[in-house]
């Protein structure tokens, strides 16, 4: 019925249809749901940061435009972007997830936000600098 151009074309824009519905979605109330179980297994992965102590990560689109970037990892405790460890996860569409997806995740799911780590600074106990 079709050529191979005009099947390929089909192919293509059927895979972008899913995908955009894909980030409506993971809006719902059934999404975050789906979500919140594979954020809880840590299917998105950590973030890379030594500080932040493998935190699981969120996934991200920096653009809700199709093919203007590739999805990245957000994490809730440094609220930095990183790119995925695996080649895997970092060949998908960032619009099919959207650039508000953990924002409103973490609405939703408030007693997931971390606190930020802070170290502080190195000091000598009194015990210590009594012996000094």
């Amino acid at each position: 019925m079709f050529s191979e151009e005009q099947n390929g074309f089909v192919e293509s824009a059927a895979d972008m249809l899913y995908g955009l519905i894909h980030a409506r979605y993971i809006l719902t109330t059934k999404g975050m749901a789906a979500m919140l179980e594979k954020y809880m297994n840590v299917d998105f992965g950590r973030c890379p940061r030594v500080y932040c102590c493998g935190q699981p990560c969120l996934p991200i689109g920096q653009s809700d435009i199709p093919w203007a970037s590739t999805v990245k990892i957000y994490c809730p405790r440094c609220e930095d972007i990183c790119y995925p460890c695996s080649k895997y996860q970092g060949d998908r569409d960032g619009a099919y997830f959207g650039s508000t997806f953990p924002h409103l995740f973490l609405m939703t799911y408030g007693h997931l936000k971390l606190q930020i780590a802070t170290f502080p600074e190195f000091s000598v106990s009194r015990s210590r600098r009594d012996l000094m």
